[in-house]
């Protein structure tokens, strides 16, 4: 009989959660997909740290540990794993595994022992670090694993994980799934939240989809496709069909005028004109160099062309959008008109001196943004108006050359859409897109090519046609 780990019953914190049902079970790995991001920071909190109900109780290892009469606001031994880790960055693997945990009363630290205990919990999950490392050293993956490790010793029965796919290499990722398998053996649970159906497939045992602060489906194993899930997240009025996206890539493979030309120590690469190719960069080894040069920021040597001439950085004829633009690459104390013509002065001339020229692209954009076109600032806007300024400023600087860093990351299903329908059109117009990622997420649907890059070299490229057979972890792939 399963053993019930934690469960949320009829849990509702109005307007975020609305009558939340769901149960974990001992030793499983359960995903969950918020399709849209509506209420799932009040969930992790809601699970984490009992913060008050509007109705509902939750459950965790069989006591009742939050109820809406009387809230009790302890936290539950349960750890989170996102962006930021919780380790001690200027202390060692050892002393934040031991010494930094609840439970440690030691004066004097004996360290020959320490490492002795170190070796033993990290070897049988292997991983192979020197216990005097200082954990700033380390990399990502082994934060995380290190996390995990820490929460195992510290008797956590469940561990949340938040859309980490975006911030590390396949191979990383590989290296924690076989770690919360591990883990999963010796009875500690996990929820893996994440904002794609493949790699919520891949790696849990259900599936939860919460969808404007509602659990509407529990998927099992055998119900767990491409078929199921489209009924429940890509039923969207403005996103085109797969047949209209595929009429725009009649001519992929045809001979094409280059449109883009890298070289960069041992890495080139070529992308015809109005060519969009994606980069899988298995150990990120690429995607911060090629950015770097972009942006100007202690670029390594490199020949870069675009459309056959030398590119320089402040050229007009290039846009580059990172990862989490909406965090970088706005001014939330400007107007959102400001913001929007932020990168139009080369285009237009006069435009910050002649209010008309404004008050023309303020009337032109306004059927996207409505009233929000005459919002002084962006603190009150939305996230998905926030990806429109970038998205509708790139269309309308209209760049030979586009560059886009890991588009999907940490977004919902719904924006993930959206975002698919700006790069429907970036094509239409004829530019040459380049798509730096670490997972796949959605972006084989508007891709020509993808290239697998290791070690700074390319070594592997399939067609638009033979997408289907590449066994990635996450990622649309067009038959």
């Amino acid at each position: 009989m399963k053993k019930e780990v934690l469960r949320l019953d009829q849990v509702s914190i109005l307007p975020y959660l609305r009558d939340i049902n769901l149960e974990i079970y001992e030793g499983e790995i359960d995903a969950l997909i918020g399709i849209d991001s509506l209420g799932l920071d009040y969930l992790i909190d809601t699970i984490q740290f009992n913060t008050p109900l509007h109705y509902g109780w939750v459950y965790y290892c069989n006591k009742k540990v939050n109820d809406y009469t009387e809230p009790s606001r302890i936290q539950n031994k349960i750890a989170v794993l996102e962006k930021n880790t919780t380790l001690i960055d200027s202390m060692t693997v050892a002393e934040n595994l031991f010494v930094i945990r609840k439970g440690f009363k030691k004066s004097i630290v004996n360290y020959k022992i320490l490492c002795q205990q170190t070796e033993t919990v990290l070897l049988p999950i292997g991983l192979s670090l020197d216990p005097m490392q200082i954990v700033a050293e380390l990399s990502p993956c082994e934060k995380w694993i290190l996390e995990l490790v820490k929460a195992w010793i510290s008797g956590v029965k469940l561990v949340i994980l938040r859309d980490i796919s975006n911030l590390v290499t396949g191979q990383d990722l590989k290296r924690i799934y076989a770690a919360l398998h591990t883990f999963a053996e010796r009875k500690m649970s996990c929820l893996y939240i994440c904002n794609h159906h493949q790699e919520a497939f891949e790696i849990g045992n259900r599936c939860f989809l919460m969808k404007q602060g509602r659990i509407i489906k529990c998927l099992e194993k055998a119900q767990m496709t491409d078929t199921v899930m489209a009924h429940y997240s890509y039923i969207f009025d403005d996103s085109i069909s797969d047949k209209e996206r595929e009429k725009l890539f009649q001519d992929s493979g045809h001979k094409r005028k280059e449109g883009f030309f890298c070289s960069m120590k041992d890495f080139t690469l070529s992308i015809g004109k109005g060519e969009t190719v994606v980069i899988l960069d298995d150990d990120n080894t690429i995607i911060p160099l090629l950015v770097n040069k972009l942006r100007n920021e202690n670029p390594v040597p490199a020949d870069l062309r675009i459309d056959g001439k030398r590119w320089h950085y402040g050229d007009s004829s290039s846009e580059l959008i990172i990862s989490r633009p909406t965090e970088r690459m706005l001014f939330p104390q400007m107007s959102l008109l400001d913001n929007i013509c932020f990168t139009l002065d080369k285009k237009l001339k006069y435009i910050w001196t002649t209010k008309k020229k404004r008050e023309a692209i303020a009337r032109d954009i306004y059927p996207i943004f409505g009233n929000n076109v005459y919002e002084s600032s962006l603190y009150n806007i939305d996230t998905k108006t926030l990806y429109d300024i970038i998205y509708q400023r790139t269309l309308m600087q209209n760049p030979s050359f586009l560059c886009v860093v890991q588009p999907f990351a940490s977004i919902d299903m719904y924006l993930r859409l959206h975002l698919l329908s700006y790069f429907d059109k970036f094509r239409e117009r004829g530019m040459t897109i380049c798509i730096l990622s670490l997972s796949l997420s959605d972006s084989l649907q508007v891709a020509d090519r993808m290239l697998i890059v290791k070690n700074g070299v390319i070594i592997k490229e399939y067609l638009r046609k033979d997408f289907h057979s590449y066994k990635g972890l996450s990622g649309s792939r067009p038959q």
